[in-house]
């Protein structure tokens, strides 16, 4: 064994930004945290990772459709190859689709180049061993403590690897298709917003009775045709408009990197994302199956599927983590208020374009509007996230502890206290620098008095609406 020159590694470290690695993936501003070193090193720290894992002879590399991420995976694939491992470059990809591809081709690990929802200004690395996305717990941290401790280590006689590109979009359209069933023509409005959605989603409608309506079909790499992030008012707007104008049955509003969607109604209404997943659930779930959700989903979700005589298991927010308690509990389904969704039999992760193609699929197997399918759901009020500029985020929530003491508590991600009629979750976001607030209450009236008391209190204490 043979270590990675000192004196690069000392170099690079000095521009090296640790606060890129998040929860569950690295994102940082480009180039002010993700500069050239700090990619470098991130690169080499991964490669080093597999090694310790008996791992790392093949990486799969991809990337989103923004300005900077050609030029990041560039940097990447050459740090791969130089450090001795082939690459498989899969190119502009959707992040659903980069799992299928790592699944595929049975590489030992992958970089997918993306910051998803977030602005042109960021970028940062969806990682994966295998075919698992790593979050803090299950090889994050190692990753980074590898780059903190200088200690980056590589096999002796190392030559450069080989590189192959390789399109795996028409697998991926045959795989997608070959869950679906569509037994009747549909009209659809997809949006994917300038995004790498553009890319995929045309090869995989080609072979489905949907009369589709494409916005943002082609590619913005400054992400400027509308707000990357499909829950913000502003990005659902072209799309509500198409719906009308069409008399289409429903409509999807894409991420970046595809791997969120929101979805719209037949009225250009937002369907809040629970209720896409309790319809996933209480259609297709069979008796003792699993259903993931994260910890703001509305209480009614819960207690749908457990008197259905399904387990509904709750979960920390983040990709990674959500796709771990499937494979946990073996999960049929899962979901986050984020519009994120997932699917055992997409290797328990989320595929935007599946979760879109189910939606129409039990349009027309119900025979009924998407409003009239998720009614039922709607039975308490639900403030949805609400976002909170800090900088006292432990104070806070510390604070928010002790006002509310009597209520009964759980941390499985920020704080949770639940009271008999009304409950709330305070975390900090993983890939932002927000508080973010969801509460439910069984009333009106009471959803509005605790919302007013509970935001006038975040406010006592420093904190601003978003």
């Amino acid at each position: 064994m043979v270590k990675y020159n000192d004196m690069d590694v000392n170099l690079k470290k000095k521009a090296f930004r640790p606060n890129v690695f998040r929860p569950y993936d690295i994102r940082g501003l480009w180039p002010e945290e993700l500069d050239h070193n700090s990619i470098e090193l991130i690169a080499a720290a991964f490669v080093d990772y597999l090694h310790r894992h008996d791992k790392g002879e093949r990486i799969l590399v991809g990337r989103d459709l923004r300005s900077s991420s050609d030029e990041i995976a560039e940097v990447v694939i050459n740090e791969l190859r130089n450090l001795g491992a082939d690459v498989i470059d899969a190119g502009e990809v959707t992040t659903p689709l980069f799992t299928f591809a790592a699944n595929l081709s049975e590489a030992d690990g992958g970089l997918m180049v993306t910051a998803s929802h977030d602005s042109i200004r960021y970028n940062g690395f969806k990682i994966y061993e295998e075919g698992r996305a790593l979050s803090e717990s299950t090889g994050l941290e190692e990753i980074k403590n590898i780059i903190e401790s200088g200690n980056i280590v590589f096999k002796s006689e190392m030559r450069r690897g080989a590189l192959e590109k390789k399109d795996f979009r028409e697998d991926y359209a045959k795989f997608i298709i070959s869950k679906i069933n569509i037994p009747r023509p549909l009209k659809a409005v997809f949006d994917a917003g300038g995004g790498a959605v553009g890319v995929v989603l045309p090869v995989v409608l080609r072979n489905l009775k949907i009369w589709h309506y494409e916005l943002g079909f082609l590619p913005d790499p400054a992400l400027a045709l509308r707000a990357p992030n499909p829950l913000m008012l502003s990005a659902q707007l072209d799309a509500r408009k198409e719906i009308l104008k069409n008399h289409a049955d429903a409509g999807f509003i894409f991420d970046p990197d595809g791997d969120r969607v929101l979805v719209l109604d037949e009225n250009g209404d937002a369907v809040r994302p629970d209720a896409i997943l309790w319809l996933f659930a209480s259609n297709f779930g069979r008796f003792g199956d699993a259903i993931v959700s994260d910890i703001r989903s509305s209480e009614f979700l819960f207690e749908d599927i457990e008197n259905r005589g399904l387990r509904a298991i709750p979960s920390r927010v983040g990709h990674s983590f959500i796709k771990e308690t499937m494979r946990e509990n073996n999960a049929v389904f899962a979901g986050e208020l984020s519009g994120h969704f997932y699917f055992r039999d997409f290797f328990y992760s989320e595929s935007a374009i599946f979760a879109a193609l189910t939606v129409l699929e039990l349009i027309a197997l119900k025979n009924k509007t998407l409003s009239e399918l998720v009614r039922p759901f709607f039975q308490y009020f639900h403030s949805g996230e609400v976002n909170f500029i800090s900088n006292l985020k432990e104070y806070t929530l510390s604070a928010v502890e002790e006002k509310y003491k009597d209520g009964s508590k759980n941390y499985l991600d920020g704080i949770t206290i639940r009271y008999p009629n009304w409950w709330f979750n305070l975390r900090p976001s993983g890939t932002e620098d927000l508080l973010r607030l969801v509460m439910e209450a069984k009333s009106k009236s009471l959803f509005d008095e605790k919302r007013e008391e509970i935001i006038g209190f975040l406010v006592s204490k420093g904190a601003r609406l978003a």
